[in-house]
């Protein structure tokens, strides 16, 4: 799979994603194809894992420290105020490219994105009884 994974060849080859931002020795950073707000970002492992559970500890690190690195750059770039980090791992998630990857959204005060209101529309409020039971089952 990872030879045939975009992004595995993009680590492979820089040329072919010249909006490329950051990199570390496991990790790279660059500009999005298809970005919900200018400055949208990807950041990826070098080292090819689907999901969550495939990235080694080191290179999940990586990912992080690497991730905090761009954003700080984008804020100053672009005198943002706050950015959204997303990930979607697994085939539940709606994952699209199946190599780990973590979304950072520039934000600005006021911006037309909205996702408040979106999450609004999503939530509910279980019994605390029902989280209880939630939790115990989860911790085993």
């Amino acid at each position: 799979m990872a030879g045939q994974c975009i992004f595995c060849k993009i680590v492979e080859d820089r040329s072919m994603a010249p909006q490329w931002l950051a990199e570390s020795d496991r990790a790279l950073a660059f500009l999005d194809i298809h970005p919900i707000r200018v400055g949208h970002t990807l950041v990826i492992p070098k080292a090819h894992s689907i999901e969550l559970f495939d990235v080694a500890p080191e290179d999940w690190v990586a990912v992080g420290e690497l991730t905090t690195r761009v954003a700080r750059l984008l804020r100053e770039a672009l005198g943002t105020r706050g950015e959204n980090l997303f990930a979607a791992s697994g085939p539940g998630s709606e994952q699209s490219v199946f190599h780990l990857h973590v979304h950072i959204i520039p934000r600005t005060t006021g911006d037309d994105l909205r996702w408040n209101d979106w999450w609004a529309t999503k939530v509910f409020t279980p019994p605390q009884s029902d989280l209880v039971a939630l939790a115990k089952r989860i911790r085993g």
